[in-house]
């Protein structure tokens, strides 16, 4: 399972959901058929019967969703949809959920993990969070040398002045 989005409303009274874009690619959403709403700790198959753009989000109809009220009831959830729909990605190019968790080195000094990114409109930042000391690294090349998925970490060359901030 892949998480694209997450529900923060509703728009209107026909039980259309507003999604919070969780995807470099809003449009992404214009290609599936279905997608699948986080429930009780489960996973639930809606099919998708309409879509739209809205400002920075998408607006979705969903069948068997027809009120206000029942859209109401999937606000905060999470959308996801099945790994092998996933878009091709390029090399050095990697899903934020697969980088969640990793342990970040600064050369051979562990930083902490990498518990959060930040999408910020234009640069990414990274969170990494270290027992009581929490980094915010802009995640440039210049900073993160290697993001090595076999290994399952992260090499970093941070300047000392970047760690202090």
């Amino acid at each position: 399972m892949m998480i694209i989005g997450r529900i923060l409303g509703v728009h209107g009274i026909k039980g259309e959901i507003k999604v919070l874009p969780l995807t470099d690619d809003p449009e992404r959403f214009f290609d599936l058929d279905t997608i699948k709403i986080s429930k009780d700790k489960s996973w639930v198959d809606y099919t998708i019967k309409g879509h739209r753009l809205h400002k920075n989000n998408v607006l979705l109809f969903l069948e068997g969703v027809i009120t206000r009220n029942d859209a109401e009831a999937l606000m905060g959830q999470h959308i996801a949809i099945d790994r092998a729909l996933a878009v091709e990605l390029n090399e050095d190019e990697f899903f934020i959920e697969d980088l969640l968790g990793l342990p970040v080195y600064n050369g051979d000094k562990l930083l902490g993990k990498l518990t959060d990114v930040m999408q910020t409109g234009g640069i990414d930042v990274y969170i990494i969070t270290g027992g009581k000391k929490t980094y915010c690294v802009p995640a440039r090349k210049i900073y993160f040398d290697n993001i090595d998925m076999k290994e399952q970490r992260i090499n970093a060359t941070i300047p000392q002045e970047i760690l202090e901030l």
